[in-house]
């Protein structure tokens, strides 16, 4: 499974999207990599990677996360990868699992159902 990307709005700027991701993390992800960028008027730019370990592949996936209102409204993009295993490339649900997990921590500040 490789990365399509996953991307709605939300009334939230993005540090604070970010800070609720950050927050929201449970034991099963692990957050590997995390950069803000402070555009001035008002436009912020945050990227967040997260990796989890998933039983129904036996492997490892990781979902990156961008936050972002430079091009717009706030908008979340989620790009889920490697959590395929096999000849087949078949993740059984896991990536959509990880993005449902951002979907569900930012469902209160959401504007619009996310687009497939």
């Amino acid at each position: 499974m490789t990365g399509k990307v996953i991307e709605f709005k939300t009334t939230l700027l993005p540090f604070d999207g970010a800070k609720k991701l950050v927050n929201a993390n449970n034991s099963e992800s692990d957050l590997l990599y995390k950069e803000y960028y402070d555009l001035g008027d008002g436009k912020q730019l945050c990227t967040l990677v997260f990796e989890r370990y998933f039983f129904r592949t036996g492997g490892r996936g990781s979902l990156t996360i961008i936050l972002e209102n430079v091009s717009g409204p706030n908008k979340v993009k989620c790009i889920p990868s490697g959590s395929a295993e096999g000849i087949l490339n078949i993740d059984w649900g896991a990536s959509k699992d990880f993005v449902r997990w951002v979907e569900n921590a930012l469902s209160a500040y959401t504007l619009e159902e996310p687009q497939r």
